[in-house]
């Protein structure tokens, strides 16, 4: 997190101050509402990211954050003799507060969130052998609650956009069910613990205020 932090700060110390003017500097705290959307990973373009979208009402000292991230897919293939089907689902939503300190163009916040999460995959395996058709279904389930610190740093490109990046540490507990249905017999496999650990490096969003 510091070295992206200090990149974030040298960019928006880059951008030339000039362009305010000292008599009637620009207030880049004075709107309220922020739509934030994104959550891409800076340091890892080339794979598949959850997507979110994020709402903030901002105070004087700080935020209401209210956000979800989302992710869907699906996949198909299919041989001489199988055919494969597979399809997942997850959703976050979350709500917490941050505070603020403003430095000009820069805002460093930190708070936290109530976190809340659902994951399901669905792997579908079926063998047309004439000899010995079979079709084997897989279901995972992951759900998870609990609270998540974070720490993060926004840079103003104009009073109303912004880039923020962001880390966090999770302490959720969780439930996972993995069942096994191969046509002759169902399994189900439960098991529950403590998640923790720290948030992913480079994760951007873009910022829209109003």
């Amino acid at each position: 997190m510091r070295n992206i932090i200090v990149a974030i700060a040298a960019i928006a110390f880059s951008i030339p101050c000039y362009s305010q003017d000292p008599k009637d500097p620009v207030d880049y705290s004075e709107k309220r509402n922020e739509i934030n959307i994104g959550f891409f990973n800076a340091f890892e373009l080339n794979t598949i990211n959850e997507l979110g979208i994020g709402y903030k009402y901002s105070t004087e000292k700080g935020a209401l954050r209210l956000a979800t991230g989302f992710s869907l897919g699906t996949q198909e293939s299919e041989g001489e003799q199988y055919q494969h089907n597979y399809s997942d689902f997850g959703i976050s939503p979350r709500v917490g507060y941050e505070f603020h300190q403003n430095f000009n163009r820069l805002r460093l916040y930190y708070g936290v969130d109530f976190v809340t999460s659902f994951y399901k995959s669905v792997s579908e395996h079926t063998y047309v052998d004439p000899a010995t058709p079979s079709t084997e279904i897989r279901t995972y389930k992951n759900s998870k609650v609990g609270l998540r610190p974070i720490l993060g740093l926004t840079v103003f490109l104009t009073n109303s956009i912004s880039l923020s990046t962001e880390t966090y540490l999770n302490l959720l507990v969780y439930k996972t069910t993995h069942e096994w249905d191969n046509s002759d017999d169902l399994s189900t496999d439960t098991s529950k613990g403590i998640d923790t650990g720290l948030g992913p490096l480079g994760i951007v969003s873009v910022n829209f205020h109003f």
